[in-house]
């Protein structure tokens, strides 16, 4: 089988593939299962929330509005740092099995 992809994207995929010491299959293969991974945890996480009412997400609006106002923030660096470490976490799991 061959797949017809730009030669911008050839060579990313092979210059990602080197650089990991695998072959291209392999790479596109731990690409495809990682994104799978990630949809079946959004999926499970999507599955344990239950839907906001209307009057509920407007008084969390509310909320996080007066918070913001009040200099009440959320760092967004050390939120990012903290989803890509469970990410880096999830992986590990992953590769150790």
């Amino acid at each position: 089988m061959s797949l017809d992809i730009s030669l911008k994207n050839e060579s990313r995929l092979i210059a990602s593939a080197e650089a990991e010491g695998v072959s291209v299959d392999a790479y596109v293969e731990r690409l495809i299962n990682e994104q799978e991974e990630v949809a079946s945890t959004i999926e499970r996480s999507d599955a344990r929330r239950t839907p906001l009412t209307d009057e509920e997400a407007r008084a969390k609006i509310d909320r996080g509005y007066l918070q913001s106002e009040r200099g009440e923030v959320a760092d967004g660096e050390a939120f990012c740092a903290g989803v890509l470490a469970e990410l880096d976490d999830i992986e590990h799991r992953r590769r150790a099995r």
